[in-house]
């Protein structure tokens, strides 16, 4: 099932579980700032995403 639409939710996930690799690899001093900026990025995707924000 390699369907076109469902491909960019896998390609986001994929990009997340990276980025949550490498946030896991650093220093444990240094992951706070990754963590916020990957919780930052997802959210603007999420509102971006969001249909009942056009409603509004």
């Amino acid at each position: 099932m390699s369907d076109a639409s469902n491909s960019e939710p896998r390609d986001l996930s994929e990009a997340t579980r990276a980025a949550l690799d490498e946030l896991e690899s650093a220093p444990l001093d240094e992951r706070a700032a990754g963590y916020r900026q990957l919780a930052d990025a997802l959210r603007s995707e999420l509102e971006q995403s969001d249909p009942s924000r056009d409603a509004g």
